[in-house]
Formats: structure tokens, sequence, C-alpha cells
């Protein structure tokens, strides 16, 4: 194996099991339907993208305790991604479940980035990155994350690390 093999090969990320992730995150199930698969059975990628952001927005309501869909309405406050990206250790098939946890990896100050974990028996299926920007939907424009949404990923992230 070459030196360049060799380093593509370290820096590849490696499946997780659900033991190896970190203890207080949480957590949504969701079973792949017939509608979210190719012909062969085969969960289609962007279906994925549609999943995890369901469960973004689950992780706020439920776990942050801040309506997901008050922020963009009456807050007009925008959680848009700047970057989303996804490493596929194996592929999900129609009827399969998989248990997504949610994990913040970084605050700034108008951005923020989660890592979301597919557990498909017990080991990890994929892997989301996500970067989200929070932005004033009037003005099209980023602007610093709120106050609670800021202390409420402080408070998730403290207590899942």
């Amino acid at each position: 194996m070459t030196t360049a093999e060799q380093s593509i090969q370290q820096a590849r990320p490696r499946p997780l099991s659900t033991a190896g992730l970190p203890a207080g995150l949480w957590s949504m199930t969701h079973v792949f339907r017939h509608g979210q698969c190719d012909p062969a059975g085969i969960v289609y990628t962007p279906k994925f993208f549609d999943v995890f952001n369901q469960v973004i927005e689950a992780w706020f309501c439920k776990r942050l305790g801040i309506g997901y869909y008050e922020i963009i309405g009456p807050r007009r406050t925008g959680l848009g991604y700047v970057n989303a990206a996804a490493t596929f250790f194996t592929p999900c098939m129609m009827g399969e479940k998989v248990e997504i946890f949610v994990a913040v990896t970084a605050i700034g100050s108008k951005s923020y980035q989660l890592q979301l974990h597919a557990m498909k028996n017990g080991r990890e299926a994929l892997r989301g990155n996500f970067t989200t920007v929070t932005t004033c939907l009037d003005e099209h424009q980023a602007i610093p994350i709120p106050p609670d949404i800021k202390a409420a990923l402080a408070a998730y992230a403290e207590h899942s690390s």
C-alpha cells in the first residue's frame, strides 16, 4: 500500500457501535418505508437528509424544549444548513429500523454543528454532519444565535459529552 493510500485509509471514518456513542444523547427511531426506497428496496440517498431533518425538528421540540416551528414562523429566524454531508457505512433497506442520535459538535456565534448517528442493530449505518447558520428570514442575513437557542445547545452539549 502506498503512503497516499495509507493516509486515505487512516482518514476514512469508521462506524461506531451504540456503546461507543457519548452517554446522554437524545435519539429518535425511524422505520424506512416503501416510498423512501429505490426499486431494489434500498433507501434512496436523498431520503436520509429528509429523515435527518425530521429528527432535528423533533429534537428541538422534544429535547431542547424550543418550538422549531415557532422559531421559523413567528420568530422569523432561519435555521438553514450551510453544509450537509453524510458518510454511509452500510445500506438501509425497506422495513429496517434505525435509531438516530443527535450530538452537538460545535457552537459558534452565528452557527452550530450537529452530528447525527443512524444506528442499525447497534452499529452505525450512516453519519450525518450539519452546519446550521441562524438567519433573519426577513433580511436573509446571518444573525447571532438567539440566546435561548444558544443556551439550550450548550446545555445539551454539556449533558451529552
